[in-house]
């Protein structure tokens, strides 16, 4: 059956979605004519591919530092530098946000575990789930990704404080 109980719909599209751009670089990557010969026969000489090595990597990126950052203490004389001038400064606030995965198709009262990947949403008749199973709530879910007006909400409260 598999992890979401043999939805064939899910398999069917997420292939249909990947392939577009996985074969391709799989094709002209690690698959190439030339990788194959050259990688896994030994066939080529032509060209030679160099195995790179991490040391040499940071070797040469703590060759080239200049002198101001090569005792790593760089950090602690800003700070101090910082502590030291008494001027105003002003004062600036800032948001990160990274990767926040909003669904724009989550439903309250959806259960928040199913046989699809993406649950908290109602994703047709193949959909199944348990009775008593747990459900979306108003504002997420921690098993789904967050409602749209969940992060509106954040939004507008951020820009009041």
């Amino acid at each position: 059956m598999g992890i979401y109980g043999g939805v064939k719909s899910v398999c069917s599209g997420a292939v249909e979605i990947m392939s577009l751009s996985v074969l391709p670089a799989l094709a002209e990557g690690v698959l190439s004519p030339q990788r194959v010969c050259d990688e896994t026969f030994h066939l080529c000489s032509d060209p030679v591919i160099d195995e790179l090595s991490a040391d040499k990597f940071v070797e040469r990126v703590i060759g080239s530092k200049p002198e101001s950052l090569k005792n790593n203490d760089f950090v602690d004389n800003l700070y101090k530098k910082i502590k030291e001038d008494t001027s105003p400064r002003p004062i600036i606030r800032s948001v990160q946000f990274s990767d926040p995965h909003i669904d724009f198709h989550y439903q309250e009262g959806m259960p928040s575990e199913c046989n699809f990947p993406i649950c908290c949403r109602d994703n047709g008749p193949e959909m199944t789930w348990e009775n008593g199973v747990r459900t979306a709530g108003k504002w997420g879910d921690y098993n789904c990704d967050v409602p749209q007006q969940t992060i509106s909400s954040m939004f507008k409260f951020i820009a009041k404080n």
